[in-house]
Protein backbone atom coordinates (compact mmCIF):
# COMPACT_ATOMS: atom_id res chain seq x y z
CA UNK A 1 0.00 0.00 0.00
CA UNK A 2 2.66 2.82 0.67
CA UNK A 3 3.98 2.33 -3.29
CA UNK A 4 0.53 3.09 -4.30
CA UNK A 5 0.80 6.07 -6.20
CA UNK A 6 -2.35 8.01 -4.99
CA UNK A 7 -0.98 6.93 -1.02
CA UNK A 8 2.33 8.68 -1.65
CA UNK A 9 0.70 12.06 -2.99
CA UNK A 10 -1.57 12.68 -0.26
CA UNK A 11 1.60 11.40 2.51
CA UNK A 12 3.30 14.28 0.18
CA UNK A 13 0.75 16.89 1.49
CA UNK A 14 0.19 15.58 4.78
CA UNK A 15 0.03 12.70 7.09
CA UNK A 16 -2.32 9.84 5.93
CA UNK A 17 -2.75 7.37 7.93
CA UNK A 18 -2.89 3.26 6.25
CA UNK A 19 -6.42 3.34 7.60
CA UNK A 20 -7.73 6.31 6.94
CA UNK A 21 -6.18 5.58 3.09
CA UNK A 22 -7.77 2.07 2.81
CA UNK A 23 -11.44 3.89 3.88
CA UNK A 24 -10.51 6.73 0.90
CA UNK A 25 -9.47 4.16 -1.80
CA UNK A 26 -12.68 2.31 -1.36
CA UNK A 27 -14.61 5.23 -2.69
CA UNK A 28 -12.96 5.26 -5.77
CA UNK A 29 -13.12 3.47 -9.26
CA UNK A 30 -11.04 2.72 -12.09
CA UNK A 31 -11.26 3.92 -15.32
CA UNK A 32 -9.38 3.73 -18.16
CA UNK A 33 -9.62 6.26 -21.28
CA UNK A 34 -7.96 5.82 -24.41
CA UNK A 35 -6.01 8.09 -26.33
CA UNK A 36 -7.81 11.43 -27.61
CA UNK A 37 -10.59 10.43 -25.45
CA UNK A 38 -12.59 13.50 -23.71
CA UNK A 39 -13.26 13.08 -20.01
CA UNK A 40 -15.63 16.28 -19.91
CA UNK A 41 -16.09 19.20 -22.19
CA UNK A 42 -16.65 22.31 -22.37
CA UNK A 43 -20.69 23.60 -21.44
CA UNK A 44 -20.94 20.52 -19.10
CA UNK A 45 -20.82 19.82 -16.00
CA UNK A 46 -18.07 17.66 -14.68
CA UNK A 47 -19.30 14.75 -12.75
CA UNK A 48 -16.28 13.21 -11.40
CA UNK A 49 -12.77 13.97 -9.74
CA UNK A 50 -9.79 11.64 -11.58
CA UNK A 51 -6.40 11.37 -10.44
CA UNK A 52 -3.85 10.03 -13.05
CA UNK A 53 -2.25 6.40 -12.33
CA UNK A 54 -1.08 6.11 -15.58
CA UNK A 55 -0.82 8.41 -18.61
CA UNK A 56 -1.18 12.72 -19.13
CA UNK A 57 -4.25 14.53 -20.30
CA UNK A 58 -4.66 18.32 -20.97
CA UNK A 59 -7.02 20.50 -19.95
CA UNK A 60 -7.89 23.54 -22.58
CA UNK A 61 -10.31 26.15 -23.02
CA UNK A 62 -12.14 26.32 -26.54
CA UNK A 63 -12.30 30.63 -27.81
CA UNK A 64 -15.13 31.70 -29.76
CA UNK A 65 -13.04 31.35 -32.94
CA UNK A 66 -12.28 27.38 -32.34
CA UNK A 67 -8.44 27.99 -31.33
CA UNK A 68 -7.60 25.44 -28.18
CA UNK A 69 -5.67 27.05 -25.95
CA UNK A 70 -3.70 24.59 -23.42
CA UNK A 71 -3.87 25.33 -19.93
CA UNK A 72 -2.33 22.49 -18.16
CA UNK A 73 -1.06 19.12 -18.38
CA UNK A 74 -2.08 16.24 -15.58
CA UNK A 75 0.50 13.34 -15.43
CA UNK A 76 1.07 10.72 -13.16
CA UNK A 77 0.19 11.82 -9.42
CA UNK A 78 -2.08 14.61 -10.72
CA UNK A 79 -6.02 15.02 -10.00
CA UNK A 80 -7.95 16.42 -12.73
CA UNK A 81 -11.70 17.79 -13.35
CA UNK A 82 -12.67 20.59 -12.54
CA UNK A 83 -13.85 21.95 -9.31
CA UNK A 84 -16.30 24.80 -9.91
CA UNK A 85 -18.23 22.65 -12.30
CA UNK A 86 -17.58 19.43 -9.76
CA UNK A 87 -18.87 21.06 -6.48
CA UNK A 88 -21.57 23.36 -8.19
CA UNK A 89 -22.73 21.77 -10.99
CA UNK A 90 -22.00 24.82 -13.04
CA UNK A 91 -20.66 24.31 -17.07
CA UNK A 92 -17.43 23.86 -16.86
CA UNK A 93 -15.13 26.31 -18.81
CA UNK A 94 -12.74 24.41 -19.81
CA UNK A 95 -12.25 20.15 -21.73
CA UNK A 96 -10.05 17.11 -20.64
CA UNK A 97 -8.48 15.17 -23.07
CA UNK A 98 -6.30 12.12 -23.04
CA UNK A 99 -3.06 12.59 -24.69
CA UNK A 100 -2.23 8.79 -24.25
CA UNK A 101 -3.90 5.77 -22.57
CA UNK A 102 -4.57 6.76 -19.49
CA UNK A 103 -5.23 5.22 -16.21
CA UNK A 104 -7.58 6.56 -14.19
CA UNK A 105 -9.40 6.38 -10.09
CA UNK A 106 -12.94 8.44 -10.21
CA UNK A 107 -14.48 9.25 -7.77
CA UNK A 108 -18.09 10.85 -8.12
CA UNK A 109 -19.18 14.23 -6.02
CA UNK A 110 -21.63 12.08 -3.80
CA UNK A 111 -18.28 9.65 -2.66
CA UNK A 112 -16.34 13.18 -2.45
CA UNK A 113 -18.12 14.59 -0.38
CA UNK A 114 -18.71 11.33 2.09
CA UNK A 115 -14.98 11.98 1.91
CA UNK A 116 -14.45 15.09 2.96
CA UNK A 117 -16.94 14.70 5.34
CA UNK A 118 -16.29 11.25 7.24
CA UNK A 119 -11.99 11.10 6.67
CA UNK A 120 -10.21 13.82 8.53
CA UNK A 121 -7.40 12.89 6.78
CA UNK A 122 -8.70 13.72 3.72
CA UNK A 123 -10.30 16.63 4.52
CA UNK A 124 -7.23 17.98 6.06
CA UNK A 125 -5.78 16.79 2.55
CA UNK A 126 -8.08 18.97 0.56
CA UNK A 127 -7.36 21.89 2.20
CA UNK A 128 -3.98 22.02 2.10
CA UNK A 129 -3.93 20.70 -1.43
CA UNK A 130 -6.72 24.02 -2.52
CA UNK A 131 -3.82 26.23 -1.07
CA UNK A 132 -0.90 24.81 -2.98
CA UNK A 133 -2.87 25.12 -5.68
CA UNK A 134 -3.69 28.51 -5.14
CA UNK A 135 -0.70 29.53 -5.35
CA UNK A 136 0.74 27.82 -8.19
CA UNK A 137 -2.33 29.54 -9.71
CA UNK A 138 -1.28 32.85 -8.67
CA UNK A 139 2.61 32.11 -9.66
CA UNK A 140 1.73 30.94 -13.28
CA UNK A 141 -0.74 33.92 -13.51
CA UNK A 142 2.12 36.11 -12.57
CA UNK A 143 4.75 34.63 -14.89
CA UNK A 144 1.86 34.81 -17.90
CA UNK A 145 1.87 38.83 -17.19
CA UNK A 146 5.30 39.52 -16.79
CA UNK A 147 7.35 36.67 -18.63
CA UNK A 148 8.66 36.91 -22.36
CA UNK A 149 7.46 33.43 -24.28
CA UNK A 150 11.23 32.66 -23.97
CA UNK A 151 11.51 32.89 -20.26
CA UNK A 152 8.35 30.92 -20.12
CA UNK A 153 9.81 28.21 -22.59
CA UNK A 154 13.16 28.07 -19.59
CA UNK A 155 10.73 27.58 -16.99
CA UNK A 156 8.66 25.40 -18.54
CA UNK A 157 12.02 23.11 -19.00
CA UNK A 158 13.56 24.01 -15.92
CA UNK A 159 9.90 22.94 -14.17
CA UNK A 160 9.01 19.98 -16.60
CA UNK A 161 12.14 19.41 -19.27
CA UNK A 162 10.18 15.55 -19.89
CA UNK A 163 7.58 17.17 -21.53
CA UNK A 164 9.85 18.19 -24.72
CA UNK A 165 9.90 14.62 -25.33
CA UNK A 166 6.45 13.31 -24.21
CA UNK A 167 4.14 15.76 -25.53
CA UNK A 168 3.72 16.73 -29.29
CA UNK A 169 5.23 20.46 -29.73
CA UNK A 170 2.16 21.86 -30.93
CA UNK A 171 0.17 21.10 -27.46
CA UNK A 172 3.57 23.23 -25.93
CA UNK A 173 3.21 25.96 -27.75
CA UNK A 174 -0.53 26.18 -27.11
CA UNK A 175 0.09 25.82 -23.40
CA UNK A 176 2.76 28.92 -24.11
CA UNK A 177 0.04 30.71 -26.50
CA UNK A 178 2.70 30.92 -29.56
CA UNK A 179 2.45 29.23 -32.61
CA UNK A 180 4.09 26.00 -33.48
CA UNK A 181 6.58 27.98 -35.82
CA UNK A 182 7.18 30.73 -32.79
CA UNK A 183 8.39 27.84 -30.41
CA UNK A 184 10.30 25.98 -33.10
CA UNK A 185 12.38 29.64 -33.21
CA UNK A 186 12.42 30.28 -29.26
CA UNK A 187 13.49 26.00 -29.06
CA UNK A 188 16.63 27.24 -31.30
CA UNK A 189 17.57 30.57 -29.68
CA UNK A 190 17.55 28.89 -26.40
CA UNK A 191 19.40 25.33 -27.26
CA UNK A 192 22.80 27.54 -26.44
CA UNK A 193 21.78 28.92 -23.18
Amino acid sequence: MKEHLLFKTLKEVTDFSDESFQQLLSLFEARSLAKSELLFTQDTVVKELCFVMKGCLRQYQTTVDGYERNIFFAEEGWWCGEMESFIHSYPSIVSMQALENCMLLSINRERWEYATRNIPDYALYQIKNRSRTVAWLKSMISNIGTETPDEQYRRMLKENAHWVNRLPQYHIASYLGVTPETLSRIRKRNVRL
